[in-house]
């Protein structure tokens, strides 16, 4: 295992003979797509990708009829860090011009590491506008760096390579800004290969809020296991980087942000979510990368499991399903591409159907509003917890509470918005006499401020509210808290987060 590499292309060259000419017919197919005339679909014109969020657009082209690329660049990666120009690829619904009005969910499609790039899953082996033809969902394909592993680099001397805030604060709003989309969790769904697959696993679990569904197709989700660490610092090393770089240090005890950044050890950050987790056998004994995929996709379900996180683990063996696309069971798109193929329709019955609208003003966003059912979803920064039938709320038998003697303390929780309205948030309070530094109102998950109340003493719950645009933010967070002077703390009960 000491010299594998995540190549997604690596193994074509040894894949069995397929036996399926259906897979024939869909490669030819795939073709014939990246060869429709670069103008886009007759009549109509590329939608309008200006720059936001960071993103500054240079050029756009029509790929194909129904795929569409953008040159870009962001502070948040530096150009060498990519194969080629930095360039998103989207490939439209089918229907997307002939319904101008409707808004799509989206589909954030992660490629592998060693030589992949935005192009991969669309004319680098990936049959993407086969597999999505007729199906009512937007397919945005962004770059993931040479060796990105899409996470903030530990170690970045060659320049910026901030990939997990690149997708998170920038992708995300950007693509909404842009496109007809369901800006909303049930709106999102992320998958990817080899190295996507763990990126696709690890920006869900940072951000659970943001997706319904995540998918991975031999991915290494394991990053505990010595094979993988082994493979990520050779890639860097071979792309010009150093060996440090994404993940700090591997070996222990200097191995914090490996273990941090470890689905393994995170598995009930992706409570709520659709889970699907794809890998083969490989295609022969000594195909030691994809059976290590797959041993380490079976850990993975297993550990899902226990956590009480149900999970869908299709181990395809060898060779794999022929029909659609001759799958060999190995570490290649042949596989790759039926395993997005059984995906899709399953992420399709937890996607919000196209053409229906975001919660009407009015409703309320938050949830588990009154603490009735424990802290969860809720989060806290410092020391917070719930009281339960201990007549401390204001009403039912729940309140929020946070409390210390120092520092910052708060309850929060992340709520889907739409980019463009305003909301309102109100809640109930009651803080110790010696409250002087309260804060009650809305942030964006990067921990900016949008719009905030200050607040002192109260010695009964007082409402308060507080109005913010989400300009172009796609969730913001709701907190209360206070900053600790001695034994200092806040009630908090039947908070609302209204779209006005």
């Amino acid at each position: 295992m000491a010299h594998l590499a995540l190549d997604p292309l690596r193994n074509r060259s040894r894949r069995r003979r397929r036996r399926a000419p259906v897979g024939a017919v869909l490669a030819l197919a795939l073709v014939l797509g990246a060869l429709v005339a670069t103008s886009g679909p007759a009549g109509a014109d590329a939608p309008n990708l200006v720059s936001g969020s960071g993103i500054t657009v240079t050029a756009t082209r029509w790929i194909s009829g129904r795929t569409l690329e953008a040159d870009i660049a962001t502070g948040l990666v530096a150009a060498n860090a990519v194969n080629g120009p930095h360039r998103i690829r989207i490939t439209l619904p089918t229907d997307y011009f002939q319904r101008p009005t409707t808004r799509y969910p989206v589909l954030y499609l992660l490629h592998g590491g060693a030589g992949g790039s935005s192009a991969q899953w669309t004319t680098g082996g990936g049959a993407a506008e086969v597999i999505t033809a007729g199906k009512p969902v937007i397919t945005v394909m962004p770059d993931g760096g040479k060796v990105g592993w899409f996470t903030n680099w530990v170690n970045q001397p060659s320049g910026a390579q901030r990939w997990a805030d690149f997708y998170l604060t920038q992708v995300i709003p950007w693509v909404d800004a842009n496109l007809r989309t369901i800006a909303a969790k049930d709106g999102r769904a992320i998958a990817g290969l080899s190295m996507g697959g763990y990126g696709a696993v690890r920006l869900a679990q940072d951000r659970p809020d943001l997706f319904a569904s995540v998918a991975s197709f031999s991915g290494a989700v394991d990053l505990g296991d010595a094979g993988t660490r082994t493979v990520i610092t050779e890639q860097a090393v071979q792309n010009g980087f150093p060996s440090d770089g994404p993940f700090g240090n591997p070996f222990w005890p200097l191995d914090g942000t490996w273990n941090a950044q470890d689905p393994m050890r995170r598995p009930t950050r992706l409570s709520g979510l659709q889970v699907l987790l794809y890998a083969g056998a490989g295609i022969h004994d000594a195909d030691v990368l994809e059976r290590t995929m797959g041993q380490s996709a079976d850990r993975f379900s297993r550990t899902l499991t226990a956590n009480g996180v149900p999970n869908f683990w299709w181990m395809y063996g060898r060779p794999g399903p022929t029909v659609p696309f001759g799958c060999d069971g190995g570490h290649n798109f042949s596989c790759w591409n039926f395993a997005l193929n059984d995906a899709l329709p399953r992420m399709l019955t937890v996607l919000r159907a196209p053409g229906t609208t975001p919660p009407p003003a009015g409703t309320n966003l938050v949830a588990n509003t009154g603490f009735e059912s424990g802290l969860s979803p809720w989060q806290c920064a410092g020391t917070c917890g719930v009281d339960s039938g201990a007549g401390l709320s204001r009403s039912g038998a729940g309140n929020g509470w946070a409390r210390s003697t120092s520092g910052w303390n708060d309850l929060h929780q992340t709520v889907a918005v739409t980019p463009g309205r305003t909301y309102r948030i109100t809640g109930w309070i009651r803080s110790s006499a010696n409250t002087s530094s309260g804060y009650f109102g809305l942030r964006t998950p990067t921990g900016q401020v949008v719009a905030e109340q200050r607040f002192g003493r109260f010695d009964a719950y007082t409402q308060l509210t507080v109005t913010a645009p989400a300009g172009s933010s796609t969730s913001l967070v709701a907190f209360a808290g206070v900053w600790a002077n001695g034994d200092t703390w806040l009630q908090l009960d039947d908070v609302a987060v209204v779209a006005l």
